[in-house]
């Protein structure tokens, strides 16, 4: 059994490292947020009468990808085979419930995750009058959570920790009156340092770390700032585990790329095209400086036109008048030749151009760029892109899944035993109890890493597929069903009313066999029809 003094080293050999490491990062994680924020040149050491250009460029590349994984709001499936159904149904729609709340935290996460190498989920429990909202969602960046980078996934760590700052009033209310030394809190990118008579009382902090021992099964709490940092301020078991006993951090992990040997370093999605992004800021820059140089000069013989005659000429447009002293002037006044821009600098732009489409796994379509592209090069690319960015909505599902069991777990602990919420479940009031949420659940993404490509894609298919549908006997009514279900159109295009077949009715194996409408035609083959040429207005992309 480790003593006080082993756990501190270890906390503090832990903190230190990683400290260390993410100070090493600081000017990366610095350049990366300020391509997002378009502050691309801020803090840059450049001449003052240099005009500075900003491209939206890394803002356009990161919100394709928002705009590309989220459509709705997170939602799971729950499944256990100790569960009767409507049990099974509650813990449905409490979690759901949850989640539909949570959708702006996890799009924080994941926007914080493709500018940065990971992001983080930290769940915590609140007060509230209400039992299912007990529970908090926060996104967190990097730098405040403590991984164990040599671990190979997340849970073969050996531990996990959650640096931050809370107020003096906080920590006396949660550690009792202890004596602690306050601190500024610190800004990841702005390092301040001040003397303790600068901090006025409302902006005391102390600095925390929750520090999870995932092998002896322990939850330490250390502040550097208590004392000498040579005690500890809590020690207790890990609160929550999973239902077969291991222990449960309330930290959901999110990546959405990673260092192959180093998992758990992660790697940036915008970091890729940096450098693409850094040359074309340099090259708009560069061009706008040489179009305001670009302006009509003269030289005049001096000495032949007066100052006010020269005022006169210089008062209309732009044009400015130099006076020299020279012969070599084609008579009284002539324009100063301006060298246009090499066409080299058009075709860098090009091929700057091309590598950041390299580094997006986003056709340009999907990103709102019209292009040159044939109907078949869309689809192959649309396939593509669905494909790769359904990779990215599949680490995003985890995260929704890790969510939602942490919330269960939470909230088994939460609830009190006389406690009974009420909650809706098909119009009808149910309890939730308990003895509900101590269960073995599966929890499944609801999207199941469909993206909004992805659904117009399969859209598509289903229209294309009508005709075969139709021939293979396939009823009007269920096509139309599917339709309505895919196109997420009214309920009211079902109908309710649809005529039973007839028990001695036989089976049509093809459209000949139907009877003619009005027009000739079989209402199946019309119905196909008009389904394909509604089809021609609902476009895969914009070409």
């Amino acid at each position: 059994m480790p003593t006080q003094s082993d756990t501190i080293n270890l906390i503090t050999a832990v903190l230190t490292e990683h400290t260390e490491y993410w100070k090493s990062q600081m000017a990366t994680m610095k350049r990366l947020r300020q391509a997002y924020l378009t502050k691309f040149w801020e803090g840059a050491d450049t001449a003052p009468e240099m005009l500075q250009i900003e491209t939206a460029d890394a803002y356009s590349f990161i919100e394709s990808f928002i705009a590309a994984l989220f459509s709705k709001a997170p939602a799971i499936e729950v499944d256990s085979n100790r569960v009767p159904t409507d049990e099974k149904a509650i813990v449905k729609e409490v979690t759901n419930n949850f989640l539909y709340h949570q959708r702006k935290a996890i799009e924080n996460a994941t926007r914080n995750a493709l500018i940065y190498p990971m992001s983080f989920l930290k769940m915590a429990p609140q007060e509230s009058d209400d039992p299912l909202n007990r529970v908090r969602v926060k996104a967190c960046v990097p730098w405040d959570i403590i991984v164990d980078r040599e671990a190979d996934d997340w849970e073969s760590q050996r531990w996990v920790g959650h640096r931050y700052f809370i107020t003096m009033t906080e920590a006396r209310e949660r550690y009792g009156a202890k004596k602690f030394n306050s601190v500024r809190k610190e800004d990841y990118f702005n390092d301040r340092q001040s003397s303790d008579s600068d901090i006025p009382s409302s902006h005391e902090f102390i600095e925390v770390v929750e520090f999870y021992d995932l092998q002896a099964n322990k939850l330490y709490i250390y502040s550097p700032n208590y004392g000498l940092g040579d005690k500890l301020l809590q020690t207790s078991d890990i609160p929550l585990s999973t239902y077969d006993g291991q222990p449960l951090v309330a930290i959901a992990p999110l990546y959405y790329a990673q260092v192959p040997d180093k998992p758990l370093e992660g790697y940036s999605t915008l970091a890729r095209v940096y450098s693409q992004l850094f040359e074309k800021n340099v090259l708009r820059t560069f061009w706008a400086n040489a179009v305001r140089r670009d302006s009509r000069q003269y030289i005049v013989k001096e000495g032949v036109i007066d100052e006010d005659a020269l005022a006169k000429i210089t008062a209309g447009v732009d044009g400015a008048i130099i006076p020299v002293d020279t012969e070599n002037i084609a008579g009284i006044i002539q324009p100063v030749p301006v060298t246009p821009l090499s066409s080299n600098h058009d075709r860098y732009l090009n091929y700057i151009e091309t590598d950041i489409n390299r580094g997006s796994i986003l056709a340009p379509f999907a990103k709102g760029e019209a292009t040159k592209a044939t109907a078949t090069e869309i689809t192959a690319l649309a396939q593509y892109s669905a494909s790769e960015i359904g990779r990215m909505a599949r680490e995003r599902d985890e995260a929704i899944e890790r969510i939602a069991t942490i919330f269960t777990r939470m909230l088994s602990v939460l609830v009190e035993e006389n406690e009974k919420p009420v909650v809706v479940v098909n119009g009808k009031p149910q309890f939730l109890t308990q003895d509900m949420l101590d269960n073995p659940f599966r929890f499944a993404a609801l999207d199941q890493a469909n993206t909004p490509l992805s659904e117009v894609i399969k859209s598509q298919r289903l229209v294309e597929l009508v005709p075969l549908l139709t021939q293979l006997g396939v009823q009007p009514n269920v096509i139309r069903d599917e339709v309505v279900r895919a196109f997420d159109l009214p309920e009211g295009f079902k109908s309710d009313n649809d005529p039973e077949p007839q028990p001695d009715a036989k089976v049509r194996s093809s459209p000949s066999d139907l009877p003619s409408g009005p027009t000739g035609q079989a209402p199946s083959e019309a119905l196909a029809q008009e389904l394909v040429a509604g089809a021609r207005t609902i476009p895969l992309a914009t070409a």
